[in-house]
């Protein structure tokens, strides 16, 4: 076949794998704007189809799902009728990861004696960590209610997409690295038009609905805006107002005068876009596309978030190493670095006094004693009771009444000794992808590993580390794509035995 008959070929085939993705997102929302019950049917439906028939093309939906499906609800958003049916269309694509999930693992469950054995610690592990976290969520329901469900939703996303990603490229020849590709580009797309003009992006895509659905109201009833005024002493007369921070949102760097308005992204959530951007990155320039990391990381820095351009910044200095100095070297290194990161955060956290480390201070101080837990739901940024900090007082003491602002922290506080046995499950994960790096010498696998441990380490001072859909969870589906090509080839056999 010639070379353009191929490249036209390839291309087509994407352009569909796009367009399916983009159905299985927005249909639901459509449908949600005539009635909830018909747009969960159809997220169902839609969802279970493609992943039995087209399963590589469901994976793509979910990342597609995770990126792009607040853009739609923000277009949609005239004909959401409350608070609880905001909250609602926005849980659509968690739905359509389960139910791919499902589907999945009842595939593979069916063909349990065909499957590749080497997959089997992998399975053992994160099926452990999923029982556990059940029970956990079981306790926390019985005292929080709908607060353990929103704390289940983001603590499982990460190890749901990595099972799918695990036994999808484990069974198939799966090729998604296009698509992935294309979702960067989509999104930097949507990052740059925002950048250049905000005022037609929040016009054109409903935003100021959005963002008074998100806020709970308009700010006449909320008073949001006078609130934000009393607590900074800035005045806020709109809402981009409200999304202008100074320089990456530190006090450290408050005096040099620079303010920046964030980029929020075709998601809504800054520091979730961020992380988006910064797999992206990763994803283009360790695969030797230059030209669209360097605008991916561009938009990064508009973002304005430190973990996430922490991140990079780190997986670039241990790919250098790995490159040098070989993959055990490289991740012992990396190890140390992020350990002596995670040191000087808290010490300088505690000097300035940070919210994120006096929301790891309350876990710490809490931890011995109850170091069981309290069940999912309890502490955290989403607990009715994170309105009632008192952040004069907490700065004064040294730690918040509870732990917030920490996803590692508020695991501590949930789930006591498991959150340790989580975040170890997640290094030893990065530690496996290093092996096989080792032997690919690939540099996309190298980056993967060492994004996963920074991505890891970043959960001690940001709760939307581990919890938002595009951070930890991208992270660890790559991963699962790296392991499972590596057991159905038989690479994973030979480096462990």
């Amino acid at each position: 076949m010639p070379a353009f008959d191929r490249w036209l070929r390839s291309f087509a085939e994407l352009t569909v794998t796009i367009a399916i993705a983009a159905m299985v997102t927005i249909v639901p929302v459509a449908a949600h704007g005539i009635h909830a019950g018909l747009g969960m049917i159809t997220a169902l439906l839609l969802a279970a189809a493609v992943a039995w028939r087209l399963p590589q093309v469901a994976l793509v939906a979910i990342l597609f799902s995770f990126l792009f499906q607040n853009l739609f609800v923000s277009l949609m958003s005239g004909f959401v009728r409350s608070e609880t049916d905001f909250d609602i269309i926005r849980a659509y694509n968690f739905l359509i990861l389960c139910v791919t999930w499902l589907v999945v693992v009842v595939r593979f469950l069916a063909n349990w004696n065909m499957r590749v054995r080497a997959i089997d610690p992998y399975v053992r592990v994160s099926v452990a960590l999923m029982v556990a976290i059940g029970v956990y969520f079981l306790v926390g329901f019985v005292f929080n209610g709908m607060t353990a469900v929103i704390y289940l939703r983001n603590i499982v996303t990460p190890l749901l997409l990595f099972q799918i990603c695990l036994a999808l490229f484990s069974s198939y020849e799966m090729r998604i690295s296009s698509a992935i590709a294309a979702l960067g580009v989509l999104g930097a797309v949507c990052g740059l038009f925002e950048f250049a003009a905000r005022d037609a992006w929040l016009a054109w895509t409903n935003g100021y609905g959005y963002w008074e659905l998100a806020a709970g109201g308009p700010n006449w009833a909320t008073l949001e805006w006078d609130k934000a005024t009393r607590e900074t002493g800035r005045v806020i007369v709109g809402l981009t107002d409200t999304f202008t921070i100074d320089f990456f949102n530190s006090p450290l760097l408050a005096d040099i005068g620079i303010r920046m308005m964030r980029l929020f992204g075709p998601n809504m959530h800054a520091i979730s876009f961020s992380y988006a951007l910064s797999f992206f990155t990763i994803f283009a320039l360790f695969r030797g596309r230059f030209i669209q990391a360097a605008v991916l990381l561009f938009l990064v820095f508009l973002c304005n978030a430190k973990g996430p351009m922490i991140l990079i910044a780190l997986t670039g200095v241990g790919w250098v190493l790995f490159r040098l100095f070989g993959a055990g070297f490289a991740f012992l290194v990396h190890a140390v670095a992020l350990c002596c990161y995670a040191v000087i955060g808290v010490i300088v956290g505690l000097r300035i006094g940070d919210f994120h480390v006096l929301g790891l201070m309350a876990a710490l101080h809490e931890f011995p004693l109850n170091p069981i837990g309290y069940g999912i739901g309890t502490a955290g940024n989403l607990s009715p009771q994170f309105t009632t900090i008192d952040w004069y007082e907490a700065q004064a003491i040294g730690r918040t009444p509870f732990p917030v602002e920490s996803s590692i922290g508020v695991l501590m506080h949930q789930m006591g000794v498991f959150a340790l046995a989580i975040v170890a499950a997640y290094v030893w994960l990065g530690w496996r992808v290093m092996r096989i790096a080792r032997e690919t010498g690939n540099a996309l696998h190298a980056a993967a590993a060492l994004a996963l441990l920074a991505v890891v380490a970043n959960g001690l001072f940001q709760e939307e580390a581990f919890f938002a859909p595009l951070a930890l969870a991208l992270y660890l589906g790559l991963a699962g794509m790296i392991i499972g090509a590596a057991a159905r080839t038989g690479l994973e056999e030979r480096i462990h035995g």
